[in-house]
């Protein structure tokens, strides 16, 4: 079983999210800010000086920590900077599946999979950074809709 990572576009789908919500940040402190003065008006350059960076750095460190691999049983999925995770999910339990694509997604060709599950606790395992066709025959792989059977 090879370890595969997910696609290098999705690096600059993740940052530009944590650009906008970063920007959203300055933005939605700008006018607080301006109402109360005083040392209120570094809280904007805080958000920008701390966020901006960790734009960067974040989604990198990310997605150097995701990986997922394939085997005849099902997928088993590797994620986490801080708290590491492993998820394995065999074919058998897989109900259903999305794949979904943003609008930034789209820009850079890259889809999230979601695996639905019966149970109780991970009944929902997204897969982000997959190419669109990637993402369609992984799909269709793991759900046997590619003629191999489940």
């Amino acid at each position: 079983m090879l370890n595969r990572q997910v696609d290098p576009a999705t690096l600059s789908v993740w940052r530009w999210h944590c650009v906008f919500i970063v920007l959203s940040g300055v933005l939605g402190t700008v006018i607080p800010s301006m109402v109360f003065g005083g040392w209120w008006l570094l809280i904007p350059v805080v958000i920008a000086a701390i966020g901006l960076p960790g734009s960067w750095l974040v989604p990198a460190a990310y997605y150097r920590n995701l990986t997922f691999a394939v085997d005849d049983v099902g997928i088993v999925i590797h994620r986490g900077v801080v708290w590491h995770s492993d998820v394995a999910l065999p074919r058998a339990r897989i109900q259903h599946s999305d794949v979904a694509q943003g609008p930034l997604q789209r820009r850079y060709g890259v889809s999230t999979l979601t695996l639905y599950t019966a149970g109780s606790r991970h009944t929902r395992i997204d897969l982000p950074g997959l190419t669109h066709a990637d993402a369609l025959a992984l799909r269709d792989a793991l759900t046997g809709r590619d003629g191999s059977g489940v």
